[in-house]
C-alpha cells in the first residue's frame, strides 16, 4: 500500500479490466517473490502494524508457499518482520528469534511471543527455524528469572496465567525432560526455590506430599495444583512426610538466614509449632541433631546455651551480662524441658566475691520491727499463696521464722553461670558493685545509707522476699507494706496481690488480636499497602490516627496486590470484624540478617509513632472497630482513595495542599467514569464471548482438516474416505503414499470435493469469522 505505482489506475478496477491485464502479465496473487519484497519492506520500515498483516496473510494462504527446496522459508527466516511481545512491548523479530503461544508460559521472561491471531501453522514451524517447545536452556533461564526474587510472586502481573498454571507447564516440561539434565542443574533445581506456594516460592527440601499441620515458613505440603509433577517432585527432593532431622535442619537453616535477625510474630509461632512437633518424635531419632529456639529476643539460638527464665529477679534487675541468653517466654516449661533447657536458678549463683566480707553496721531500730512482721504468720501465708502461684519455687516459707536482716557498710558480688555437668562456669556479672541487698544463710545484708530516695528497707526486703522464694517482683509493693505494717491492717493490704500482672505477659500475649505490638515486632513492622494478605496472617493496626499505639490484627479473608484493597481484620478478643484499607495496615517483614546495634527505621513510617504505652483506664485489646454488616469488603472509592493517600502522607509528617487535592479528585472522578464505561464495555465482551463460544462450539470436528485443524475453504474427499482441506493434502501427498489420518497405503491419490461439507461451512463462516475477529480485538479466548 506504499507503493500505489504497482496497483492498476482508478479506471482500470472493474473486473473486465482486471481480466485483461491479468492476461498481458499482471500479478493477480501475491507470489513468494512478492511476499519476500513486502517482508523486505516490514524490516525496512520497522511497521509492526504492516507485520501483522502480512504474517496474517501468510497464515492464512501458507500452503501457497510451500516449497520443496525449502529456500523461500529460509530468505523469509532472515527478515525481521515477524511482530511479537516482549515486556508488554510489540516489536519485530526473525522467526527464529520468537516463540509461538503454546509455549508462552516456558518463555516469556526470555523471548518475545508471536500473537495467537498470526502465529504460523505448526507445520511450518521447522521450515521457519522456530523451535517449539523451547530448549532447555530457555526453559531454564525462564526458571532464574522467575525465581530469582524472593517476592516475585507479591506482585503476579501477567496477564496470560496465574502463577500455578506457569509452573504447571515449566514441572510437566522439566518433567519430560529432566534425564537431559546435567547433574549440576539437578543440583541448583534442588536447592533453588521454585515451586509456588501461595505466594511465597518453597525450595524442594521444605516440601511434602502430606502435612498434619500448617508449618509454613517451614514446611509446605504440595500444592494440589502439582500432584502431576510427583515424579519432577520427588527427583527434587520432595518427600512423603517430614521426619525429625527435616525440623532440626529446617530451624538450622533458618538460623542461617537470619544471622543476628529477629523472628517477627508468625515465624516465631511457627517454630514453637515445629519445636513441640520435634520434641514430640525427638525418640524416632538415633542421635539428637543440633536444634535451634528462639530466645527473650526472638533470636534463634543453640538450646544448649539457653536457659529458662525461673528466676526472674535476676532479669529484672539488671544484674546480668548479656552472655546468659533465656528462651522466649511462649515456650512453655514441658517443652523446655524436652528439648533440655535448663533452668537459670539451677545454671546461676550468686556469691559473695572471693575474700569479701561484709561490714557490719548498728541497727537504727526499724529492722527489728521489720523481722517481726517477717516471721508473722500472717506474713508466711501471704508468701505462701504467692508461692502456690509460682510453678517453679520449690523452697519453704517456714524457713522465714529463721531470717535475719542486718544493715553492712557495702556489698560486692558475682554471678557465675555453671556449665550443663555442673562443673565451674564462666562469670557473667555485670557489674560486681553496686548491690544494695543479698541474702546468704537465711541472712538478708541491707545496705541501707546507699537507698536511693524513696526505696525503703521494708521494699527492700521485701523484693528479697519475692527473690528468695522466685515470686514475681511486681508483689514486692503489696509485700513491703505488709512489712511496715500492724497486724491488724494485714487483710487489707492482702486485697491488693491480685492487681499485679505477671512479667512475662507482654510476649506470652505476643500476637494475640488487639495485644498492643512488642517492642520486637515494631522494629519489623513495615508499610506495603500493595502487597498480597494471606488469610490467618497477623499484621497491625493503629485503632485511632490520634494515638500512637499500635495493636496486633488477625487476616480472616486474604487480599491485596497490585491495587488498594480492603481486607477483612479481626482486631480484639470478643470476635468481631472489620474492614481497613490496605494502607492502614502494617505488616511485619521477613525476619533476616541485621546489623548489630542498628535499628531498622520503617518505610514510609517513623518508629517515633509507636509505642507501647498502655492506657490503664481502657485496655488497648479490648477496643474494636466498628463491624460492618457486609461480609464481603466493599469497593475501594474515591473518597477512601483520596484517605489513604493522606494517611500515606501523614506518616511521612507530610499533606496535600487544596490544589493538588483537587486535582487528584478531579482524576479520580474522571477514572470512576471510566470505569463505568469499562463496565459496560465489558458487558458487551462477555456477551461476545459467549456468542463465541456457541459458534465455535458449533465447529464440529468435520468441519476441521485433520493436518492443519483448521476450518477447510475447499473440502476434499481422499482415497482413505477422510475428508481433508485440498492445498494441506495436495502438499501431503507429494510425499506420502499413506494416509495422514489412519497410516494405511492409499489405493489412489485422487481427490474429489466434498460438496456437504463446504455448503455447511460457507451457511456458518460469516458468523464464525466475524466473531474471531471480535475475539481478536479483544482479546477474549
Amino acid at each position: 500500500d506504499s507503493s500505489p505505482e504497482m496497483f492498476p489506475a482508478e479506471e482500470m478496477h472493474s473486473q473486465d479490466w482486471l481480466d485483461i491485464l491479468s492476461v498481458i502479465g499482471l500479478n493477480n496473487n501475491v507470489d513468494k517473490h512478492i511476499f519476500l519484497q513486502c517482508a523486505r519492506k516490514v524490516e525496512e520500515e520497522g511497521n509492526a502494524s504492516k507485520g501483522f498483516t502480512l504474517l496474517q496473510y501468510y497464515s492464512e494462504h501458507f500452503g501457497e508457499f510451500y516449497d520443496d527446496t525449502q529456500d523461500f522459508h529460509r530468505k523469509l527466516s532472515d527478515v525481521t518482520c515477524v511482530p511479537a511481545e516482549y515486556g508488554g512491548e510489540l516489536a519485530l523479530y526473525k522467526f527464529q528469534d520468537i516463540a509461538v503461544p503454546r509455549d508462552r508460559h516456558l518463555v516469556f521472561k526470555i523471548l518475545p511471543v508471536v500473537p495467537e491471531a498470526i502465529s504460523p501453522p505448526q507445520v511450518m514451524f521447522s521450515s521457519l527455524g522456530i523451535s517449539s517447545p523451547p530448549s532447555i536452556g530457555v526453559v531454564l533461564k525462564q526458571v532464574r528469572e522467575l525465581t530469582e526474587e524472593d517476592d516475585s510472586l507479591d506482585h503476579w502481573d501477567y496477564k496470560f496465567g496465574s502463577a500455578e498454571e506457569v509452573f504447571s507447564k515449566i514441572f510437566f516440561f522439566l518433567q519430560e525432560n529432566y534425564e537431559k539434565l546435567s547433574p549440576r542443574v539437578k543440583e541448583n533445581l534442588q536447592v533453588r526455590a521454585i515451586v509456588p506456594v501461595g505466594t511465597t516460592l518453597v525450595k524442594s527440601s521444605r516440601l511434602f506430599f502430606r502435612l498434619n499441620k500448617d508449618l509454613s515458613p517451614f514446611f509446605y505440603e504440595v500444592p494440589r495444583a502439582f500432584g502431576a509433577y510427583d515424579r519432577l517432585l520427588r527427583d527434587l527432593g520432595v518427600r512423603e512426610s517430614p521426619h525429625v532431622r527435616d525440623y532440626a535442619v529446617s530451624l538450622s537453616e533458618l538460623h542461617k538466614d537470619l544471622g543476628d535477625g529477629r523472628l517477627n510474630t508468625n515465624e516465631l509461632n511457627s517454630v514453637i509449632e515445629v519445636l513441640n512437633l520435634l520434641a514430640e518424635r525427638e525418640d524416632e531419632s538415633s542421635s539428637r541433631p543440633t536444634i535451634f529456639a528462639p530466645d527473650f529476643d526472638g533470636r534463634l539460638t543453640n538450646v544448649n546455651v539457653l536457659l529458662q527464665n525461673d528466676a526472674p529477679w535476676l532479669v529484672q534487675g539488671n544484674r546480668l551480662s548479656n552472655v546468659v541468653r533465656l528462651v522466649h517466654p511462649k515456650l512453655s516449661s514441658s517443652l523446655c524441658k524436652q528439648l533440655g533447657i535448663d533452668l537459670l536458678s539451677l545454671r546461676v549463683n550468686e556469691y559473695l566475691v572471693k575474700g569479701f566480707k561484709p561490714r557490719i553496721l548498728p541497727d537504727k531500730g526499724n529492722l527489728s520491727r521489720i523481722k517481726n512482721n517477717l516471721r508473722s504468720n500472717k506474713f508466711i501465708d501471704v508468701v505462701s499463696m504467692l508461692i502456690t502461684e509460682n510453678k517453679f519455687s520449690s523452697k519453704k516459707t517456714t524457713s522465714l521464722r529463721q531470717f535475719d536482716l542486718m544493715h553492712v557498710d557495702h556489698l560486692n558480688t558475682q554471678f557465675v553461670l555453671r556449665k550443663k555437668d555442673g562443673s565451674a562456669g564462666v562469670d557473667v556479672t555485670r557489674n560486681s558493685t553496686g548491690t544494695l541487698f543479698f541474702v546468704e544463710s537465711n541472712t538478708i545484708f541491707l545496705v541501707e545509707h546507699k537507698f536511693p530516695v524513696g526505696v525503703t528497707s521494708e521494699l527492700v526486703v521485701a523484693t528479697c522476699v519475692c527473690d528468695y522464694f522466685q515470686v514475681s517482683r511486681g508483689h514486692s509493693a503489696a509485700l513491703s507494706a505488709l512489712l511496715a505494717s500492724d497486724h491488724a491492717s494485714a487483710d487489707d493490704i492482702g486485697l491488693i496481690l491480685g492487681s499485679f500482672g505477671k512479667g512475662d505477659e507482654n510476649e506470652l500475649r505476643r500476637g494475640e488480636p488487639g495485644f498492643p505490638v512488642s517492642g520486637a515486632d515494631l522494629k519489623l513492622i513495615e508499610l506495603k499497602p500493595l502487597r498480597i494478605f494471606q488469610k490467618g496472617e497477623i499484621v497491625a493496626v493503629r485503632l485511632d490516627k490520634s494515638s500512637p499505639n499500635a495493636v496486633y490484627a488477625l487476616v480472616l479473608g486474604g487480599g491485596g496486590g497490585n491495587n488498594v484493597s480492603r481486607i477483612r481484620l479481626r482486631i480484639g478478643n470478643n470476635m468481631k470484624e472489620t474492614d481497613l484499607i490496605s494502607t492502614e495496615i502494617y505488616s511485619f517483614r521477613k525476619g533476616t540478617r541485621i546489623e548489630k546495634e542498628q535499628d531498622r527505621e520503617l518505610d514510609f513510617v517513623d518508629l517515633k509513632e509507636f509505642n507501647l504505652i498502655k492506657d490503664e483506664s481502657e485496655s488497648a485489646h479490648e477496643l474494636v472497630l466498628e463491624s460492618p454488616s457486609e461480609k464481603i469488603p466493599g469497593p475501594v472509592g474515591r473518597a477512601d482513595i483520596l484517605k489513604a493517600v493522606q494517611d500515606l502522607l501523614s506518616s511521612a509528617n507530610m499533606s496535600l495542599n487544596d490544589d493538588v487535592e483537587k486535582v487528584m479528585d478531579s482524576n479520580l472522578k474522571f477514572k470512576e467514569a471510566v470505569d463505568h464505561k469499562d463496565v459496560y464495555i465489558e458487558s458487551l465482551l462477555r456477551e461476545g464471548k459467549v456468542l463465541s463460544e456457541k459458534l465455535n462450539n458449533g465447529v464440529v470436528d468435520a468441519f476441521l482438516c485433520p493436518i492443519t485443524r483448521d476450518i477447510m475453504k475447499d473440502p476434499v474427499i481422499c482415497a482413505d474416505g477422510h475428508t481433508y482441506d485440498r492445498h494441506a493434502i495436495e502438499l501431503w501427498l507429494q510425499s506420502n503414499r499413506r494416509s495422514p489420518k489412519t497410516n494405511q497405503q492409499l489405493p489412489s491419490r485422487d481427490l474429489i470435493p466434498n460438496h456437504a461439507i463446504r455448503n455447511a461451512i460457507e451457511t456458518m463462516s460469516g458468523s464464525v469469522d466475524a466473531v474471531k475477529a471480535f475475539s481478536s480485538v479483544y482479546g477474549l479466548k
